[in-house]
């Protein structure tokens, strides 16, 4: 045995643990899941009825599943931008050099390590109609308090502000690592042209960022796709009033946990996969035109 293949062999053998558990707890449920997802099954019973694409074309259908799809729609529109906007605000304040920095960095950064579901409940209070902190501050400004969690206006607004919160911080280390490796002779080459502060952004540091705002959007609006828990800890087993606040995952899970439709849950999932690969092919798309041409 050459002394090549001994060495790869001991490389795959270090792998190994990993590759199995890969495929134990990743690629097997998987494979799995897609072959439940042609069948009628409530997990309860052994038994699976092969039903071919009935689930996929139910899906279609669904008025319930559009409601959802419009409503992720709607939230990934409101969280994407909002979340790259302000975490792009603060990594460029942050790059700065101001007292307190990292003081304050650690601080932006906390929301995004904190349990979601205890966010979730102090943020419940907050938002509560009767005595939320947030109609009190309303009402020292001498003005009327509103039922945040009870009226469907204002349930994807609820939404969107809590998981901006949640995400900023995680969006701005990231841009602030970015600016970072940005090198200072470009803005000091700018500096004695007389660029000013704006010209120097759109120049030198948007071009310069484009990568990493790239890499932010791909991974915000995944994110932003797969929004579950913050609807959960915020409205409990109702989606919201009238189901303004259902999105797709949770109507996977209404659907799989709750009526017990295991074998249409992992349909509704495989949509919602076909629908964020397109997504990112045309991030992808996009990034090409727009990454490079700067």
């Amino acid at each position: 045995m050459s002394r090549r293949v001994r060495r790869n062999l001991v490389a795959y053998l270090m792998l190994l643990p990993t590759l199995v558990l890969l495929g134990v707890f990743t690629v097997y449920p998987i494979i799995n899941s897609f072959m439940i997802s042609f069948y009628n099954w409530d997990m309860m019973s052994p038994i699976k009825r092969f039903v071919g694409l009935q689930n996929y074309q139910h899906i279609l259908v669904d008025p319930l599943f559009r409601r959802a799809f419009a409503n992720t729609i709607l939230y990934v529109v409101c969280f994407v931008p909002s979340v790259l906007l302000l975490g792009l605000l603060a990594a460029v304040l942050l790059n700065a050099k101001i007292r307190f920095r990292a003081a304050f960095r650690t601080t932006l950064f906390l929301p995004y390590i904190t349990s979601l579901a205890a966010t979730g409940i102090v943020w419940s209070r907050i938002f509560n109609g009767q005595y939320g902190l947030l109609n009190y501050l309303l009402s020292s400004l001498g003005l009327h308090g509103v039922d945040w969690l009870n009226d469907a206006r204002y349930t994807m607004f609820n939404l969107v502000l809590f998981g901006v919160r949640q995400n900023v911080g995680y969006v701005a280390v990231v841009f602030l690592a970015g600016l970072q490796n940005i090198s200072r002779e470009y803005y000091e080459s700018a500096n004695v042209d007389g660029a000013s502060a704006w010209r120097r952004f759109r120049y030198i540091t948007w071009p310069l960022l484009s990568p990493t705002s790239y890499f932010l959007l791909l991974l915000t609006t995944i994110e932003a796709f797969k929004v579950f828990l913050q609807v959960y800890v915020l409205y409990g087993e109702s989606p919201g009033p009238n189901d303004s606040g259902l999105t797709l995952l949770y109507y996977m899970f209404n659907e799989g946990f709750s009526d017990y439709k295991m074998g249409y849950a992992c349909a509704a999932a495989y949509v919602l996969f076909l629908i964020i690969f397109i997504f990112t092919l045309l991030q992808m798309s996009l990034s090409r035109r727009v990454n490079y041409s700067a």
